[in-house]
């Protein structure tokens, strides 16, 4: 009987303690460390593309200043944090780029290696892809 009284008390221990867990979740702007780890993932993701022959020639002539900013406040809004977001959207910023899915699929490749690079865990890394993977028809047009 004791024995079962312990065994009652461990399970609602545990099931307390998956509640804690389960309720102090971190949000994907948490995880992926806020604007400055966003911030941070576009820097690298820059370095990834300007050594990527297959999608390097697309940025030639832009400025990526811009590029930076503006991609990061959009993942920064897209993860859940505070942003000033204000840019066009999807489909106005790559309208008339003809980008294929090769390159839409290299800059994506790009994205997983600069979030490595990083730090980033996968899971967290999955959570952003698929939050971006709806603007896929926003970017390719074939």
């Amino acid at each position: 009987m004791r024995t079962h009284g312990l065994m009652i008390a461990s399970l609602i221990a545990a099931l307390f303690l998956a509640a804690c867990v389960n309720g102090t979740k971190k949000s994907l702007y948490d995880e992926l460390g806020q604007y400055e780890g966003i911030d941070n993932i576009v820097r690298e993701l820059i370095f990834v593309i300007a050594k990527d022959e297959r999608v390097k020639p697309r940025y030639k002539g832009v400025n990526m200043q811009h590029f930076k900013k503006g991609l990061s406040d959009y993942i920064c809004e897209l993860s859940g944090g505070p942003s000033d977001y204000n840019n066009e959207n999807m489909q106005q910023v790559h309208a008339g780029h003809n980008y294929t899915n090769t390159e839409f699929n290299a800059i994506v490749d790009d994205l997983i290696l600069a979030m490595e690079k990083r730090g980033v865990p996968v899971a967290t890394q999955n959570r952003l892809l698929a939050l971006l993977a709806p603007a896929y028809k926003d970017v390719v047009y074939q």
